[in-house]
């Protein structure tokens, strides 16, 4: 049986995918892997999609959407988590389930646990989702459409480092979400993968490929960029009343920094 949703990601040995197969029977997605380490066959039996190749993430799922068009072609919504990303079968199928009956073109679930490089990005418990504008690599979420639309970013760099922003200025605020309904547990620590080794070994400079990014495309994005690091951006949400709400008031939106500096000059 075929499903309208598709996971895919790229693994290595270590991958925690299996948790996304708690229960099988009742999943509401297919899964597709691209498996990048050395052992013939490893995993292929978990996967209704199979693919063996050498790479990075994005650079997989960009070659594999260029030789199998139809096979991306099959479903409505796509998610691309990182192989370190766990969550259970019902959670995924939650998170598909309220990506699309929001509207969403460009989401991710929170993370509830492990490391998150933006603190805005964590699971916030007073909310069905935030729209945050900004969706992180690690765990992204598209519609077919979307997925067209980004697709050719995916091979603006090895790293891919900076995407993520320019996927940003792609969408309105509204179509793009954190979803906090759905909490999931990056297991790894940030930048521990050997994907990473792989870039020292090669001489890629993550910073650099997201400053050449950030540069190419002319975006604006400083101040916002440091208040979802902080979290002290002032959002659109959904509560769990299914409000419409402001996740906090406008006064307060301002970085750490930017508060003990306000402080300072009216000590003066």
């Amino acid at each position: 049986m075929q499903h309208k949703y598709l996971v895919i990601s790229a693994v290595g040995d270590e991958s925690v995918h299996r948790t996304w197969l708690s229960d099988k029977s009742q999943r509401t997605f297919d899964l597709c892997l691209i498996y990048f380490g050395n052992q013939t066959g490893r995993f292929e039996k978990d996967a209704d999609h199979y693919f063996a190749q050498q790479g990075v993430k994005f650079q997989l799922i960009h070659a594999l959407a260029q030789r199998h068009p139809e096979l991306f072609a099959r479903y409505e919504l796509i998610w691309c988590p990182d192989d370190d990303v766990a969550a259970e079968t019902h959670s995924i199928n939650q998170f598909f389930r309220l990506m699309e009956r929001h509207g969403l073109q460009l989401a991710q679930p929170a993370i509830a646990q492990g490391d998150a490089a933006f603190k805005a990005l964590r699971r916030h418990p007073d909310y069905l989702l935030r729209y945050t504008g900004y969706v992180e690599v690690m765990c992204p979420a598209f519609t077919h459409d979307a997925f067209q639309k980004v697709l050719p970013t995916f091979v603006e760099n090895i790293s891919a480092w900076g995407i993520d922003w320019l996927w940003t200025s792609m969408f309105r605020p509204s179509e793009a979400a954190v979803i906090d309904a759905v909490g999931v547990h990056h297991t790894r620590p940030l930048q521990a993968g050997g994907v990473h080794k792989l870039f020292a070994a090669r001489g890629i400079n993550p910073q650099a490929d997201y400053n050449a990014v950030i540069k190419k495309y002319g975006l604006k994005m400083r101040r916002y960029h440091r208040s979802i690091y902080f979290d002290s951006a002032r959002l659109r949400g959904i509560d769990l009343a299914g409000r419409k709400v402001w996740t906090r008031p406008w006064w307060t939106s301002v970085w750490p920094g930017e508060k003990r500096l306000r402080a300072g000059l009216r000590a003066a």
